[in-house]
């Protein structure tokens, strides 16, 4: 705590007299302030607050703890332990002389900063704080003078009322300058208090040497910045120092030590160089290590020969391959290696390298204790400093398993290729066939039909067993016509003749009678059929592909459903209309859903169920050329639900409608 101020001026200090104002012409007491030992800076008279910024005569800004400062041109780092000790200094200063505020301040034109502020109790002013020159600080007034100032009580003095200190309650104040080596004005170290105060010659003398401190510490940066800066300039200036020395000294002795001085310079200087080398050299020997260990681990030949063909490096991988140290081969040539004719193409890769002057890469053949080996090798030249080729470098990778691989799968390609041309011309012929077979069938058929429905005209003459069999008869006869319908569409599909006739379908009534027409086969196989269908759906369709696409759904659903319930569902869903034919019979196995929609596929064995395995591929074909998709929801032995999605508009572009459609749809279920 403060126990009170000093009621006394010592002399060396310059006190403000609040009777009269100095004149700016006036010349400052310096022979007092030496005499009071505060050194060569002298006191200071009151300087007025409207003396300009200029006056301080600086270009060096001194920067605070752990800051970048300025002197001259060369900017310092004033280092973290000198700022501590500045620190400890000032909160020293605030409690021995019982003060709120103990500061050393910095001048950065036009602004002066905080540069440490004590850490004591009622200090108004914080580190880092700025106020602009020219607004009445004492700080200022002892910067412009570079002189000690005392202000026993500026509350008395209307020189110093429009202090921004005094507004702060700062009414005494005790400042030194401080300077940098150069002479140029760093800033000032001072305590400020609230009540008056004398401030006497041991308090004056104790900021005095921490004055003296804080230049000693400047001087100390200085010279070891300014060390940093001269050292490669050191030749030059102690050349000049030497010649500057010997026209002004004329005493040999002194000569002498001058030289001297420069030899032990020149050994420090010459021991640094051999310390970086030895540095260079150690750094080079670990690059050497990294680079011998990262080509011995590579499963790669690496090799390195002089322009002559002589191995100048090879990596572990080489050893092993050709049983020789590389101790044993550095200097050796590839013809003491391997027999002539390997040793010459190798030669001949190189040199080509060499003369391309760019990494070359080419297969070469060299032979291993298991046999001739091929490798893909990549050489490429090196170069000296001057970009001549001394050397070509070359990493080579055994692709020997790679080639023979590759001579196996061109083997295998021909073979496939050769089935696979074999398959395509059966296929065609099968085609052909069933192309030929369907139209020779056609016209006996077409004839044989005639024939059962003049029959059928008739039956209600013949006795009820006639009636049976002559109805049994159009059945079968309709069914082998569906057949060889079946056999044409697959033809016209492959030849791209399928072709749609658009007009306005209404997807629940067609579903509807398809489902009447089937009638007698439901009654045969037990099964009976529930509708979800609540209004018409009505779309832009061809009335016969689509009744195609409903029967061999509906058929299905009955040829595998095993008697149980089947369930048609027909709605409209924004602009598509989805028709469900779900049974609850044997299902499809998993691992023949992704082709049940193909040619021939069946889901199930041909000796159990018959049918061309046509059906679903001829309806997903009709379904596409729609614009719909087609597909199959199925668990074995729990049922299958297929699922045709029609946009209503029907399709984008329509079809030509050249050729005409056969009556009737195939009614053959697919497998």
């Amino acid at each position: 705590m403060r126990t009170g101020t000093d009621d006394h001026t010592e002399p060396g200090v310059l006190v403000v007299d609040h009777a009269r104002r100095p004149g700016l012409g006036e010349p400052a007491p310096s022979e007092r302030a030496e005499s009071a030992g505060l050194g060569p800076h002298g006191a200071a008279s009151g300087c007025p607050p409207e003396q300009r910024a200029d006056d301080l005569g600086t270009n060096t800004a001194s920067p605070g703890s752990g800051r970048r400062s300025r002197s001259g041109s060369v900017a310092f780092d004033i280092p973290a332990d000198i700022a501590r000790k500045w620190q400890e200094m000032t909160d020293l200063l605030a409690e021995i002389l019982r003060v709120p505020a103990a500061l050393i301040m910095r001048v950065e034109p036009p602004e002066m900063v905080v540069c440490v502020a004590s850490e004591s109790e009622g200090n108004p002013y914080e580190r880092d704080e700025r106020a602009r020159l020219d607004t009445g600080l004492y700080c200022e007034a002892v910067m412009k003078t570079r002189m000690p100032l005392l202000i026993p009580d500026a509350s008395k003095d209307e020189q110093w009322a429009s202090s921004p200190d005094v507004e702060l309650g700062m009414i005494s104040y005790l400042g030194f300058p401080i300077t940098w080596p150069t002479g140029d004005i760093f800033g000032t170290i001072c305590v400020l208090d609230d009540r008056a105060n004398q401030y006497s010659k041991t308090y004056q003398t104790l900021l005095a040497q921490c004055r003296d401190v804080i230049e000693v510490d400047l001087k100390s940066i200085f010279a070891f910045e300014t060390r940093l800066t001269e050292e490669a300039r050191a030749k030059e200036r102690l050349e000049r120092q030497v010649a500057e020395r010997t026209a002004e000294l004329s005493h040999a002795n002194a000569q002498l030590r001058q030289k001297i001085a420069e030899h032990e310079r020149t050994e420090a200087a010459l021991r640094e160089v051999a310390e970086e080398r030895r540095r260079a050299e150690e750094a080079l020997r670990v690059s050497q290590e990294l680079l011998r260990a990262i080509i011995d681990s590579s499963t790669a030949i690496v090799y390195v020969k002089d322009i002559e063909g002589r191995y100048i490096l090879v990596n572990r991988r080489f050893e092993e391959l050709f049983g020789v140290a590389r101790e044993a081969i550095v200097g050796k040539s590839d013809y003491d290696v391997f027999s002539r004719e390997h040793a010459e193409a190798l030669r001949a890769f190189d040199q080509r390298a060499l003369l391309a002057g760019t990494a070359l890469k080419d297969e070469e053949a060299m032979p291993q204790d298991d046999g001739v080996h091929t490798y893909l090798a990549i050489k490429f030249p090196l170069r000296d400093a001057a970009g001549v080729p001394y050397a070509v470098g070359g990493i080579s990778t055994d692709i020997t398993e790679r080639k023979r691989i590759e001579a196996e799968r061109v083997l295998l390609l021909e073979d496939e290729q050769r089935a696979r041309a074999a398959a395509e011309a059966a296929v065609r012929m099968r085609d052909d066939f069933v192309s030929i077979a369907s139209h020779e069938l056609y016209t006996p058929i077409a004839g044989l039909k005639l024939a059962v429905q003049g029959l059928m005209r008739e039956a209600t003459a013949l006795p009820a067993g006639a009636q049976r069999l002559a109805g049994m008869a159009d059945r079968q006869c309709r069914r082998l016509v569906r057949l060889i319908e079946d056999l044409l569409d697959v033809t016209r599909i492959q030849s791209g003749k399928l072709e749609l006739k658009l007009g306005e379908v209404d997807l629940r009534a067609l579903s509807r009678e398809v489902v009447e027409d089937f009638d007698v086969e439901l009654k045969q196989s037990g099964s009976t059929v529930s509708w979800r269908a609540d209004a018409p759906v009505v779309g832009m369709w061809d009335r016969a592909r689509l009744e195609q696409v409903v029967t061999n759904l509906v058929l299905n659903a009955i040829k595998y459903g095993r008697g149980k319930p089947i369930e048609i569902s027909v709605a409209a869903e924004g602009e598509t209309a989805r028709l469900v034919v779900a049974d609850r019979g044997i299902g499809i196995d998993a691992s023949c859903v992704p082709y049940i929609f193909e040619r021939f596929e069946r889901g199930v064995s041909a000796q159990h169920y018959g049918g061309l395995g046509l059906g679903l591929y001829i309806s997903r074909r009709i379904v596409i050329a729609h614009g719909g998709s087609v597909r199959v929801e199925s668990e074995l032995g729990v049922g299958s639900a297929f699922i045709v999605d029609l946009p209503l508009r029907g399709p984008r572009q329509a079809l030509p409608t050249e050729a005409s459609w056969p009556a009737g749809g195939p009614d053959e279920p697919a497998g």
